[in-house]
């Protein structure tokens, strides 16, 4: 399995580069496809994620776009939430017979990525929006950390939706931000939840660590290839395949 890994490493690595794509709406459903448990499976993935928005995090910083308010209004809704759900994880592992409780995550999992297929579909008509809302505005307190509590609680229990479901509800709700803003910002709020939620999955003992680093010694390599070849491809037609293979793959678990 190790050269499979690696490879499906690089081309989650390589796609995420081009596009821009939540590595979690590739990454979990493509661990399961290949077999593992779907509660490992998201919590695999979530380790994984971790040095990646680390990473993305020190270079948002550098270039000065984050916005350490929203981070914090975020993580005031999603650290709490996700908290809930590793305990609400906790609670159904006790009660729950391991073949239903794997068949529910395959749906909620499934569910997350035909809602990230649709949100990736959707960030062109988005993108409008903000053009036409650009009016400065105080930062609506309440909504922000309403969607740091959804993510917060979504990605605690499937892994997916720090990057292609909050970042279109944060363009929703900030319309006059700088979108370099909302990125870095969404990426440092991911850093930390993450960190939060794997450490949650890993005291259930849903990680599996020879899974996580050989996919990180493929996606590492992806990335920087990815996002040197980003220029050159054109993306009005990438992200929209990408979002159909999404949704393919996101009913299939359904």
């Amino acid at each position: 399995m190790t050269v499979t890994l690696i490879a499906v490493g690089l081309g989650i690595g390589l796609l995420v580069g081009l596009t821009g794509v939540g590595g979690g709406s590739l990454m979990t459903p493509a661990l399961i496809f290949f077999g593992l448990d779907p509660l490992v499976a998201v919590g695999t993935d979530l380790l994984y994620s971790v040095p990646t928005k680390i990473f993305g995090t020190v270079v948002h910083a550098r270039q000065r776009t984050i916005d350490l308010s929203l981070v914090v209004l975020l993580c005031i809704g999603g650290l709490p939430a996700a908290i809930v759900g590793i305990a609400l994880l906790a609670i159904a592992a006790q009660h729950v017979p391991p073949a239903v409780l794997e068949g529910w995550m395959r749906k909620a999992v499934g569910g997350m990525i035909v809602l990230a297929a649709i949100a990736i579909a959707a960030s062109p008509f988005l993108l409008k929006y903000r053009e036409r809302e650009s009016q400065p505005e105080r930062l609506p307190r309440r909504r922000i950390i309403a969607v740091g509590a959804l993510v917060g609680f979504v990605v605690s229990l499937t892994s997916i939706g720090a990057g292609s479901v909050a970042l279109p509800l944060l363009v929703l709700c900030l319309p006059s931000v700088s979108l370099a803003v909302l990125v870095g910002s969404d990426i440092a709020f991911a850093a930390v939840l993450v960190v939060v939620s794997s450490a949650g999955h890993w005291s259930l003992g849903h990680v599996n660590l020879s899974v996580t680093v050989q996919l990180l010694l493929g996606s590492l390599v992806g990335v920087y290839v990815g996002s040197k070849l980003c220029r050159l491809l054109q993306q009005a037609w990438l992200r929209p395949a990408i979002a159909l293979t999404l949704a393919f793959a996101g009913t299939r678990l359904l």
